[in-house]
Parts: C-alpha cells; structure tokens; sequence
C-alpha cells in the first residue's frame, strides 16, 4: 500500500511539475491571441528557459518573432524547434515566411516544398506563395501548376489576377481575359487589375 501511495505521489508530483513547466507556454499563447506578441514571445522565453527541451516553446516564439518582424529570430527558434522534432507543416510556413522577408528564396521555397509535401490540404496559401517565390525565379509554368490549385481551392481573386498575367505573358489573350473577368466577379477592385482588363478585354 505504501509503495501504491508513493507512485501515485510521484505522479502527481510530475504531473505538477509538467504543468507547471507548460504555465508559461500557454500564458504566452493567451498574450498571442490577445495579440501583445512582444509579451508573448518573453513569456515564450521563460518557457524555454524552464524547459530547453519544449520544441514547441521554440516554435511559438518564432512566430511571435515572426509576428514582431524579428525574421532572423523567428528562423533560429524555427531551426531549433525542428531539431527538438517539431515537423509539423506550419513551421515550414511561417519559415519559409522568415527567409522570404529576408530575400532568401531559395530557403523559401524549399521550405513550402516541405509543408506541402508533409500537408497538402493544411493551408492553400502554401501554392499562392509558392507560386510567388517561382515567379520570381523566373519559372512561370510551374508558378501556374500551384496557382491553378490555388484558385480551386479558394477562387481568390488574387490568384486569378496572379494567373492572368501570367498566361497573358505567354501570350494566350482569352485565358488571360477569362481570368481577370473572375477575379472582378470575385470582388477584386485592384486598379491594374480593372485598368488591364479594360485594355485588352472586350
């Protein structure tokens, strides 16, 4: 009975401390969604600092960072969240964000490569900016792949727009014209869209 009685005290003991050790992780994802990231990411901090070995303590922060436009830190809680095992595909997001806003496309790219490979489904976004980061490495065809799943998944006018110019580009007049016609349908007020449009489509 007594060595019942100690097990069940030394689990609740860790049980404490486990929660304990995640108090300031979720008072600073509280400060997060209250949208005070400064004091998010020094809640983050303690957190870290209570438990080196949370990767998400390190994910968190980076998106604080991130948040902040500390890109250079939010890439190095990134890189550290992955080494500690978090490989979920919003870090591959929000780092490949990171390296973007510090014109580092290629890290960029390869990042969204990995988010969509891991998640396909998790956030169409992925293909918009993807599509972004291959424009401008100058690989429109493959830019058009990701924007054409964009645009099913969403119908988002900028990536009809995206796409109009896209094939206009190559050349093809009426698909360009049958794109910029959805995004005005969509709700798109976009002065080069309209101004474009009234130019060349009759």
């Amino acid at each position: 009975m007594k060595q019942i009685l100690a097990v069940i005290i030394f689990l609740l003991f860790n049980a404490c401390a486990s929660k304990k050790d995640t108090q300031y992780l979720q008072l600073g994802k509280a400060e997060m969604a209250n949208q005070h990231f400064d004091e998010a990411a020094k809640l983050f901090t303690k957190s870290i600092e209570k438990n080196p070995a949370n990767a998400e303590s390190f994910f968190a922060r980076g998106l604080s960072y991130n948040l902040l436009k500390d890109f250079e830190s939010a890439v190095s809680d990134f890189n550290q969240a992955e080494k500690l095992g978090y490989t979920d595909a919003k870090l591959y997001t929000l780092r490949s964000f990171a390296y973007n806003m510090t014109e580092k496309n290629d890290l960029a790219l390869q990042d969204l490569d990995k988010a969509i490979e891991i998640d396909p489904d998790s956030y169409a976004g992925n293909y918009y900016n993807r599509a972004m980061l291959l424009l401008s490495l100058k690989k429109p065809d493959l830019a058009v792949v990701d924007l054409n799943k964009y645009v099913e998944a969403t119908q988002d006018p900028n990536g009809y727009f995206a796409r109009g110019k896209i094939v206009l580009g190559k050349g093809d007049l009426k698909s360009a014209c049958e794109d910029f016609k959805r995004a005005i349908s969509f709700g798109s007020a976009d002065e080069e869209l309209l101004k474009i449009s009234d130019a060349i489509c009759k």
